[in-house]
């Protein structure tokens, strides 16, 4: 993908942050004017289901030029952020070795569709953002598109720190599903007894990671937060008319909230390079009003 056009005043530079130990790529956009004294309000734009950082630069560009600091970012496995590790061979882990040195075959996955794991990576880049000189840590708030906008859902109803976030053309999924205690059937059954008893035996790692994120899919489950959202994050839900899966999940979480969440509803159009649209500028002045 192209690099993005920055608006006038807007810098960006590269970063790298660790989520669960594995160095993770973003990219740090900061608006005219910035340094380290002062006290901006600093977003975290996550990118949709498969994406990259580069898909959601624009938008990072666009926050930034409204006067946010906007950190875009990989999950782990994606784009330039590292992969998982999983050991190939057996370890010993026998106390009396505790001093020795052992050497095992490694393998490194990559893209994983895992939403826990992609949250996490949220998570952690907000911690990063915070330590960031020049951003205001109490003023921070999470973006996200598409199955990310079922994610921010997910961090503003357990990560306090959240005081703002935007769904971007949601997908939140979970409210058909029943509120109680399941386990694997047919063949996610099958497939679970298979991961548990033969992981490493799989030579595709194209096909492992399919049947992980099915099995993943299967229990997340982001429309039952939003009964946890406390009543002072404040929540804004951004879809196209021409988005009707999004449309639908919005007229369904907005009711569920424990205070009236903002609705933007845009008429059609794309994201285009270098461009604020209109879902993205309806975000930044929000962000602007709420962090």
């Amino acid at each position: 993908m192209t690099s993005t056009v920055l608006p006038a005043g807007v810098s960006a530079r590269d970063i790298m942050f660790f989520s669960e130990g594995i160095q993770c790529y973003g990219k740090l956009f900061t608006p005219a004017g910035f340094s380290a004294d002062s006290k901006a309000a600093g977003v975290v734009v996550a990118p949709g289901w498969g994406e990259v950082e580069s898909s959601v630069e624009p938008v990072a560009a666009g926050f930034a030029s409204a006067g946010l600091v906007a950190m875009a970012i990989d999950y782990r496995g994606w784009g330039k952020s590292g992969g998982f590790l999983q050991t190939v061979d057996a370890v010993k882990t026998d106390d009396r070795l505790r001093f020795s040195q052992m050497t095992a075959r490694i393998r490194i996955r990559r893209k994983r569709l895992i939403p826990q794991h992609q949250i996490l990576d949220i998570r952690n880049a907000l911690y990063f953002l915070q330590g960031e000189p020049g951003v205001d840590r109490t003023r921070v708030g999470v973006w996200g598109t598409g199955m990310a906008g079922g994610h921010v859902i997910v961090i503003a109803a357990t990560d306090a720190r959240a005081k703002a976030v935007v769904a971007d053309s949601p997908v939140i999924e979970g409210k058909d599903t029943p509120r109680e205690a399941s386990s694997p059937t047919g063949a996610m059954l099958k497939a679970e007894q298979s991961r548990a008893r033969r992981d490493a035996e799989i030579a595709t790692p194209g096909v492992l990671n399919d049947i992980e994120s099915k099995l993943a899919l299967n229990e997340y489950h982001p429309f039952w937060y939003l009964e946890q959202v406390p009543k002072e994050t404040h929540v804004l839900f951004v879809y196209k008319d021409t988005d009707l899966r999004s449309r639908e999940s919005v007229e369904a979480a907005s009711k569920r909230l424990t205070r009236p969440a903002d609705v933007v509803r845009i008429a059609g159009g794309v994201r285009g390079s270098g461009q604020v649209d209109a879902p993205a500028k309806a975000a930044a002045e929000w962000f602007l009003k709420h962090l």
